[in-house]
């Protein structure tokens, strides 16, 4: 599916149906693993795709995606092998990303890249004022909120 989209994504794009697109990958790790992937990433400016890959799993994308990267968003990653991967498509050694991003509290994330010159920044990113997907669910916290609310 994933690939029927990209490929019709390309040629309205190639045909100028449409100017350019702004596509986010949310669980990029899941669907990057397709070798069309390859093609779209190093061809997309070029068609007027722009992509913003999101993981959780960095070490599971491509060397050669991260290489097509013109800025990188991280927030706290404790995974060597994970900051290791990122730090071969940045421009910052390897140290300084792994000894920043590691410590970085909730609601912060290094940025590297064009839009801060290559120049690593970290920034603070205002919370969601909505209750976000993705969280885990425990157990013994729904147990307990379910016997609260049939207390009352």
């Amino acid at each position: 599916m994933v690939e029927y989209v990209l490929a019709k994504l390309q040629d309205s794009l190639s045909k100028w149906k449409i100017r350019a697109v702004f596509l986010f990958a949310e669980e990029a790790h899941l669907y990057l693993k397709e070798t069309y992937w390859d093609d779209i990433v190093t061809r997309m400016r070029h068609f007027g795709i722009f992509t913003t890959f999101i993981t959780n799993q960095p070490n599971t994308i491509k060397e050669n995606i991260y290489r097509q990267a013109d800025n990188i968003f991280l927030f706290n990653f404790v995974n060597e092998h994970d900051l290791e991967v990122i730090s071969r498509a940045a421009k910052v050694d390897a140290e300084t990303i792994i000894s920043v991003v590691r410590d970085l509290p909730p609601h912060h994330c290094l940025v590297l890249g064009e839009v801060v010159r290559d120049f690593p920044i970290i920034v603070r990113v205002k919370p969601l004022e909505v209750k976000a997907m993705g969280e885990t669910r425990f157990f013994f916290t729904e147990r307990e909120e379910g016997i609260k609310k049939t207390a009352d």
